[in-house]
């Protein structure tokens, strides 16, 4: 029979033992006891799996629509640290998809109040909120990063994002939106299609012109969390050698082979 440990009793016993939650949480899933908190992951993820991911370190970089729900779907599985870069604060722009924003938050540092709100979904994980574009973080900041991913709004951060990982040699998952539409990939170390779908690494991307929808936001940050548990569990993924196109305005889903350069521009 399964033993189930509340998070009120972990947060009591991390006191009691001078431990963080997260200490507390993977000593008890050692001993076949399962924070409560984790019980829907439970049929879909082992405990041995539950542990690693509560080891895990992961990378946001944006903590806007994208960015926002990746974190908050980390976290709620028991991603253990999770670093966000963003140097932006809320506005009423915003207020349309940022899971996070709302009229008491604008004017507040996005990454500040993401890491307030994560400690309110699960004590047990360590946000490391950073202020900051990515690019003017201490490389030994990423180094850390087990996989990074890409909740980006411009094209040119993309491409040094895709440079930069494959420099220290870590996969990223990168995903983009637009209006109705948006698209996913896992970009391995060598990978080079970024580069090969941004061409003109100053053009705009279609978020710019088409906006950004709260679902579609959503549904492609989903898909991103689930590549990044895939890669931080050693699973297998078509997203490494496919692009993966989402119309949700056509409900139709493409997944189209790397070595085709005839792909959408988002």
């Amino acid at each position: 029979m399964t033993r189930w440990l509340e998070l009120k009793d972990t947060l009591v016993l991390a006191e009691r033992q001078g431990k963080t939650p997260l200490e507390i949480e993977k000593e008890h899933l050692a001993q076949g006891v399962v924070p409560l908190h984790y019980q829907r992951n439970y049929n879909a993820i082992s405990l041995s799996d539950q542990i690693k991911l509560l080891d895990s370190r992961v990378g946001v970089c944006g903590c806007g629509g994208l960015g926002m729900n990746i974190v908050n779907y980390l976290a709620r599985l028991g991603v253990g640290h999770i670093t966000v870069w963003d140097p932006d604060i809320f506005s009423e722009s915003n207020l349309n998809r940022q899971l996070f924003s709302s009229s008491d938050n604008i004017g507040k540092s996005k990454v500040e109040v993401c890491r307030a709100s994560v400690q309110q979904i699960n004590p047990a994980v360590c946000l490391t909120a950073i202020p900051a574009k990515w690019e003017e973080s201490d490389a030994s900041v990423i180094c850390q990063q087990q996989v990074m991913v890409d909740a980006l709004d411009n094209i040119p951060s993309r491409i040094a994002l895709a440079r930069s990982c494959e420099k220290f040699n870590i996969p990223l998952v990168h995903g983009a939106v637009g209006g109705w539409y948006g698209q996913l990939t896992v970009v391995m170390p060598g990978d080079r299609i970024l580069q090969e779908i941004y061409q003109n690494a100053e053009q705009q991307g279609i978020e710019k012109e088409q906006g950004t929808l709260p679902y579609t936001a959503a549904v492609l940050a989903g898909l991103e969390a689930a590549e990044t548990v895939k890669l931080l569990l050693d699973m297998e993924s078509d997203l490494r050698s496919h692009l993966c196109l989402v119309d949700l305005l056509n409900m139709s889903l493409d997944m189209l082979p790397k070595c085709n350069n005839n792909v959408n521009k988002m």
